[in-house]
């Protein structure tokens, strides 16, 4: 019955992306907005665990419940046109991309390269990343990220499709064999784009995040201690006219105590630490709002049974 289920769902939505796709820009962000719109109204498990992590993002300067409804229906609404947008990903080119986006220091980019030891893009789940990854894949070649794989095996390779051969992103599946594929990555002076935003359920490490002790993935702080690639921050977020502003900041290194566990604590401080700035200017353009970052909390934490062991933790 569940092989039933999940070809019954590819049949549903496989059809409905490829119809996304044909829409115009104009049209499909403004379908965008009216779904948004609906999912605000509807969906109140995701906007009662927002309110709730709003809370603890602006502990220092609580929100009003009118600051706390615009920032979410407004999220809904950018959750919405960025599903719109990936599907577009095709259309954007190495020719066409100023049509979309500004780009400010990519030239931090250009100078990990020159280190030859790979790049660390260290980005998040704000604004729209699949955009960040697939321009600069296009305009520097050889991105590639991690991604989870679906329960779904026909709508996992299909979505894994559109990232590699319309966005031009390498995928590596977050599973165990991963390490093989990420150290030939990077030994190819390759960019590899990490999310480490969200919560971590298998053996996390506690560090602070918006002051508040998280578990948190520190693949992004193992990488760079092990194969000393430079760490260079890079986002993506929408502009008031519409378009992204994809920036970029680095190369940063950081030095190895000798203290393994010390460095990677450190590191993945300083990364919640920049995530930080940016999610309050942009509450309302990071999707993990809706999802229990702040779980589990170290006094409860427990390895969870049934999630599949790597060695990087994202």
């Amino acid at each position: 019955m569940q092989q039933v289920g999940y070809i019954l769902e590819t049949i549903c939505v496989v059809p409905l992306g490829a119809f996304i796709s044909l829409l115009p820009w104009k049209t499909g962000r403004a379908f965008g907005r009216i779904a948004g719109t609906l999912a605000f109204y509807l969906n109140r498990r995701d906007k009662g665990r927002a309110y709730d992590n709003l809370d603890i993002i602006f502990a220092e300067n609580p929100l009003s419940g009118e600051e706390k409804d615009r920032i979410i229906k407004k999220l809904f609404m950018n959750i919405a046109s960025g599903v719109f947008e990936y599907f577009k990903i095709g259309s954007i080119t190495d020719k066409n991309y100023l049509q979309f986006v500004r780009i400010e220091n990519y030239e931090a980019i250009d100078r990990a390269l020159d280190e030859k030891k790979g790049v660390l893009a260290i980005t998040a789940h704000i604004g729209n990343w699949e955009l960040l990854g697939s321009v600069g894949a296009k305009l520097r070649g050889n991105v590639g990220t991690i991604i989870k794989r679906q329960y779904n095996p026909y709508t996992d390779k299909w979505l894994k499709n559109i990232r590699e051969r319309k966005g031009r992103v390498k995928c590596f599946y977050d599973e165990s064999s991963i390490m093989i594929h990420i150290a030939k990555h990077l030994k190819q002076n390759g960019i590899l784009a990490i999310l480490a935003d969200t919560s971590s359920h298998y053996k996390p490490i506690f560090v602070p995040f918006f002051g508040v002790q998280s578990a948190t993935a520190d693949g992004p702080a193992k990488l760079h201690l092990w194969y000393e690639a430079p760490i260079v921050l890079s986002f993506c977020v929408k502009q008031g006219d519409g378009k992204y502003l994809l920036s970029f900041d680095g190369p940063h290194h950081f030095k190895k105590s000798g203290d393994f566990k010390k460095d990677r604590e450190v590191i993945m401080t300083w990364i919640n630490q920049k995530y930080e700035e940016l999610i309050r200017k942009y509450p309302d353009q990071w999707f993990s709002i809706l999802t229990p970052r702040w779980e589990p909390r170290p006094e409860d934490f427990k390895t969870i049974p049934g999630v599949p062991a790597n060695s990087l933790g994202v």
